[in-house]
């Protein structure tokens, strides 16, 4: 299994969601993460959607690897 997959998997599991939240009258989203309710706003916004995902992907990954003390 791909290892953005399994992170992803293992973080919706242990109730973490990250996603992107469109920022009203912009073009822009900022992303935010849901660790069991705890909410986290990103500092950064994106104006590409590539970007945001792909942010994403590394966030899953990063949360993964920091809960697991990977």
């Amino acid at each position: 299994m791909n290892k953005y997959l399994k992170a992803q998997s293992w973080c919706l599991e242990n109730n973490i969601k990250v996603y992107i939240v469109p920022i009203k009258e912009s073009k822009a989203v900022f992303i935010e993460i849901n660790d069991d309710g705890t909410l986290i706003k990103s500092p950064h916004t994106y104006t590409s959607q590539k970007d945001a995902s792909d942010k994403i992907w590394d966030l899953y990954l990063y949360l993964y690897n920091k809960k697991n003390n990977k």
